[in-house]
C-alpha cells in the first residue's frame, strides 16, 4: 500500500512539474494558475485511495469530489471555457450530494441495523495490546471465557482491525471507518478475554460508553475521550494503572470494594468527586489507608477539562 501512494505522489510529482515546462515554453498561458490543478491532483489521489487503497482520508468520496469540483471549476474558468460568475457554491453542493450518494453506495448496501462481526484469534499469545479508536456514538466493552480468542464482537458502522505479533504478545487495533455519510455514529459491542493479561488504550468522541473491565486482568487503562458519558468499572483483581483524560465529559468510575486506590486528579473547570469514605484526601490527592499493602490496587490519574468526574 505504502509503495502505491508513493507512486501517486510521484504522478502528482511529475503533473506539475510538466505543466510549469510546457508555461515556460509558452505552451500553457501564463494566465492560467497552477494550483487549481493541484486541487484536482489532490482530489483524484484521495479518490484513489478510497477506491482502490481501502485509505480513509478526506470522509469517503465527499471531500475528493469537492476538490476536484473547486480545481475543474477554477481551471476552466482560467482558460474561459466557463464565465467568471458566483458558480463555485452549487458546483461545491452538487459535489457534497454526489460524494454522499456514493458513500451510501459504498457500504454495499449494508443496512443500517446490520453489524460487521469481528474476531481476533490469540494464536498462542500469552498478552496482549488492544487500541479501540471508536470515536463517535455507542460503545460497550465487557469479558467473555477464555478460549483461543481475545477480542470478538459485533460493530455496527463498521470497524478496522489489524493486528500486529511480537513474540508472546499480540497487538491489536480497532478503528472505525469513515463516519461521513452514516446518520448515526459507530456502535460497538465488544468483549476481551478475561484470561489474557491486557494493556488497553481506549479512544473516544462524542460518545455513550459502558465499560465493565471488572473481569478483566487489565495491566494498564488509557482512556482518552470528548463530549461523552462513561460508565467505567475497574478490574476486580491485580495492580495497574488507570489514565483518564477528557473533555466536555461525564465520567463515572467503579473502584471494587476490596480493590485499594491512589487518585491524583489535575483539572480546569472539571468537577472531580471522590467517595472519602474510602479514600481518604490527602495532600495531593486521595489515598486508600491501605494502599501500600493492598494485594489488589488501582493508581488513578485524572486529567480533565470542563467534565464532571466521580470515583466511588
Amino acid at each position: 500500500m505504502h509503495r502505491n501512494r508513493s507512486i501517486l505522489w510521484a504522478g502528482l510529482l511529475i503533473a506539475v512539474g510538466v505543466f510549469l515546462l510546457l508555461q515556460n515554453v509558452g505552451a500553457i498561458p501564463e494566465k492560467v494558475e497552477i494550483w487549481p490543478l493541484i486541487l484536482v491532483a489532490i482530489g483524484v489521489w484521495l479518490l484513489a485511495e478510497r477506491l482502490w487503497f481501502g485509505g480513509r482520508w478526506g470522509g469517503g468520496f465527499v471531500w475528493p469530489l469537492v476538490l476536484i469540483a473547486i480545481g475543474g471549476v477554477l481551471f476552466l474558468q482560467d482558460i474561459d471555457a466557463l464565465p467568471d460568475e458566483e458558480i463555485v457554491l452549487p458546483v461545491i453542493v452538487i459535489a457534497v450530494g454526489i460524494g454522499l450518494a456514493l458513500s451510501a453506495l459504498a457500504r454495499g448496501g449494508r443496512s443500517a441495523g446490520e453489524a460487521q462481526p469481528v474476531t481476533v484469534p490469540l494464536e498462542g499469545a500469552s498478552l496482549a495490546t488492544v487500541h479501540v479508536k471508536h470515536g463517535a456514538g455507542r460503545l460497550e466493552i465487557a469479558s467473555m471465557v477464555g478460549g483461543e480468542t481475545l477480542v470478538e464482537g459485533r460493530c455496527h458502522g463498521g470497524a478496522e482491525v489489524r493486528t500486529r505479533r511480537d513474540g508472546e504478545r499480540i497487538d491489536v487495533t480497532l478503528s472505525a471507518r469513515p463516519w461521513w455519510g452514516r446518520e448515526h455514529g459507530a456502535e460497538w459491542a465488544l468483549s476481551l478475554n478475561r484470561l489474557v493479561p491486557t494493556s488497553l488504550d481506549l479512544d473516544t468522541g462524542a460518545s455513550e460508553s459502558s465499560l465493565d473491565l471488572s473481569d478483566l486482568q487489565i495491566t494498564d487503562l488509557s482512556l482518552d475521550t470528548g463530549a461523552s458519558k462513561t460508565r467505567l468499572d475497574l478490574p476486580s483483581t491485580g495492580r495497574y494503572t488507570v489514565a483518564i483524560r477528557g473533555g466536555a465529559a461525564t465520567i463515572r468510575v467503579r473502584v471494587p470494594s476490596h480493590v485499594a486506590a491512589r487518585i491524583e486528579a489535575r483539572s480546569g473547570l472539571a468537577t472531580v468527586r471522590v467517595d472519602e469514605r474510602r479514600f481518604p484526601r490527602t495532600g495531593t490527592g486521595w489515598r486508600s489507608p491501605d494502599y501500600d499493602t493492598a494485594q489488589h490496587r488501582a493508581d488513578i490519574r485524572v486529567d480533565v477539562g470542563a467534565a464532571t468526574v466521580e470515583i466511588e
